[in-house]
C-alpha cells in the first residue's frame, strides 16, 4: 500500500484531510415527558439494540426486566414509567441506554433515541423543585445545563439506581 501510485487526473487527486470538530466535552442525554436529562461527564454508556426484555413477575411497574447483553444479565428500568406511572409499550419502538461497565451495568428503557450533547454550558448548580419534573426523579437532579438550545438537567443515575434497588420490594414508596 505504501507504493500506491495515483494518476494526475482530478478523480485521483489527494484531498486535504477534512478538519474534524473538536469538543471539550461529549455527553449523552435523553428526553422524558418533555424534559431533557443529561448523564454526568465520563459516564460509560452505549445504546443496546432492541433486545428482548425478559420481565420478572410481581416486580414494580418501573422495572422492565432483564436483557442478555454480551452474555451478561443486565437489569432494565422503565424510566418513562417511573416518570409517568404508565408502563412503556414494548410493541412500540424503544431503546435501551446501557450505563456503566460490567459488573455494574444497568439499562434505562427509553421511548426516544438518546442525544449526543457537546460542550453543555453550566447554568445553575442547584435545582429548585418543579412540578413539571417527575417527582421520583427530582432528588437525583444535580446541575442544570444549556446545550442545543435546550435546558438539560444532570441526572445522578448511580444514586437513582441505588434507590430503585432499595425500593424494589417497596414500589409504592417511589410515588409517595
Amino acid at each position: 500500500m505504501d507504493d500506491l501510485i495515483l494518476s494526475d487526473s482530478p478523480d485521483h487527486a489527494l484531498l486535504a484531510p477534512q478538519e474534524t470538530p473538536s469538543f471539550d466535552e461529549i455527553r449523552h442525554g435523553f428526553e422524558l415527558e418533555g424534559r431533557h436529562y443529561l448523564l454526568a461527564a465520563g459516564v460509560f454508556s452505549e445504546l443496546a439494540s432492541r433486545s428482548p426484555i425478559c420481565p420478572l413477575p410481581d416486580s414494580p411497574p418501573w422495572f422492565a426486566g432483564f436483557i442478555n447483553h454480551r452474555g451478561h444479565t443486565v437489569p432494565v428500568f422503565d424510566l418513562p414509567c417511573l416518570a409517568s406511572e404508565k408502563r412503556s409499550d414494548q410493541r412500540e419502538p424503544y431503546w435501551i441506554l446501557l450505563l456503566d461497565q460490567q459488573p455494574h451495568t444497568a439499562g434505562f428503557l427509553l421511548n426516544r433515541v438518546p442525544s449526543v450533547v457537546t460542550d453543555p454550558e453550566r447554568v445553575r448548580d442547584t435545582l429548585e423543585e418543579s412540578p413539571s419534573i417527575p417527582k421520583p426523579l427530582q432528588p437525583f437532579l444535580r446541575t442544570q445545563y444549556r446545550a442545543l438550545d435546550t435546558c438539560w438537567h444532570e441526572l445522578d443515575h448511580q444514586e437513582l439506581l441505588k434507590q430503585l434497588k432499595k425500593a424494589f420490594y417497596q414500589p409504592a414508596s417511589l410515588y409517595e
